[in-house]
């Protein structure tokens, strides 16, 4: 009995380092399959990402919406739900009106963004467009003027109206089919876009209503493949990462009131044209780390230029400074009491998450590195205990 125990055992170590040693050579298989053919990967990887683009973004929708549907499920199973208790005997569940009500304001939010940006943006247009027959008619009788008293001048302007009636003709001629196409393509890129939107509404209202069930689901499908041990580990760095996350998104609000309020009062005090609708041009755009004030500069700037042209250079000035305040001073702070993570390593995550992937890394940089950094840091504990 002894010996065939022996043997059984010795049978289970060969066979466990068989199969260790035959893990190995697969992942190295693996490995080099994966750097040979990383462009093609890549390629059905982005594929695969934009064909279920619609469903991505309602899942991430749902996720930032979350916290405030479960701010007004609480609230009203406090007011609403127990009064009804009272009556029927039966507490109902409010979650699908919180998530109307989530939705809702979310909604209203952006429609009254949208009422104030346009029509602003409509007006100054039509106003350029009628002020500029008169200025291109002022222009014309200064050019003429200055070309009557100089045969040099005449020289000069004769020359650029013929470049500029040449490169008209061949612009027309060669590049006037591909500018349809582009705006063609434009046009059905912003329906598609708006279709992709509303896919992705209801695809978060599908989630949150499913929240519990997924949750359910999730856990049950972790334990039949994980010991108990390792579910507990999967758990805390889940509902850490979650933390982090979500310090992210709520500092990064956070953030964009006050950079929009300080744009409010230092507009007011520089006497700015359109106060308001600059200012949340401003807060909104700063959502995007580090160069959002940037990107609301560009219409912001464009609509004081069409009131009056010094003004819109002292605003870029001013936003160039704004954009250093927040960037090394309110952002970092904020960002790195959500996140964890000091003011350098706020900035190192923003330029490493950009190089790798783009506008995309803007945004999920610091979170993802926040993350990171919690892991080492979680790891190396561990390792320090174990040698103690």
């Amino acid at each position: 009995m002894e010996v065939n125990n022996k043997m059984k055992h010795t049978i289970k170590v060969a066979w466990a380092k068989g199969f260790s040693q035959f893990l190995a050579l697969a992942g190295a298989i693996l490995l080099v399959f994966v750097l040979f053919k990383f462009d093609a990967i890549m390629a059905q990887i982005v594929r695969i990402i934009n064909i279920l683009m619609p469903i991505i973004m309602g899942i991430v929708l749902a996720y930032l919406i979350n916290p405030m549907v479960e701010f007004y499920d609480r609230k009203l199973s406090n007011s609403l739900g127990k009064a009804i208790e009272k009556k029927c005997g039966k507490r109902p569940s409010m979650r699908g009106l919180s998530i109307l009500i989530s939705l809702a304001i979310i909604i209203a939010i952006i429609v009254v963004l949208i009422m104030m940006v346009v029509p602003q943006l409509v007006s100054n247009i039509t106003n350029a467009v009628s002020l500029l027959p008169d200025q291109i008619q002022d222009l014309v009788k200064k050019i003429t003027e200055l070309a009557k008293n100089n045969d040099r001048a005449k020289e000069i302007i004769t020359e650029l109206y013929n470049n500029g009636i040449s490169y008209f003709t061949e612009w027309v001629k060669d590049n006037m089919l591909g500018q349809v196409t582009f705006v063609i393509n434009g046009i059905m890129g912003i329906f598609g876009t708006a279709v992709n939107c509303l896919v992705a509404f209801i695809v978060a209202i599908y989630v949150l209503l499913s929240k519990d069930t997924f949750k359910r689901q999730t856990k049950k499908l972790v334990s039949a493949f994980l010991p108990e041990r390792h579910i507990q580990v999967l758990s805390s760095i889940l509902k850490e990462s979650d933390k982090i996350f979500g310090g992210f998104i709520s500092g990064k609000i956070i953030d964009s009131l006050i950079i929009g309020a300080i744009c409010f009062v230092c507009c007011l005090i520089l006497r700015m044209p359109y106060v308001a609708l600059i200012s949340v041009i401003v807060g909104v755009t700063n959502v995007i780390p580090f160069f959002g004030p940037y990107i609301g500069a560009i219409p912001s700037t464009i609509l004081i230029m069409l009131d009056s042209p010094s003004k819109g250079v002292i605003f870029l000035l001013f936003i160039i400074i704004l954009q250093q305040v927040d960037g090394n001073i309110i952002g970092p702070k904020i960002l790195g009491e959500s996140t964890g993570l000091s003011p350098f390593w706020v900035v190192f995550a923003i330029f490493l998450g950009n190089g790798l992937f783009g506008v995309v890394g803007l945004f999920i940089g610091v979170p993802t590195w926040g993350v990171v950094y919690y892991l080492i840091k979680r790891y190396v504990n561990y390792r320090v205990r174990k040698k103690e």
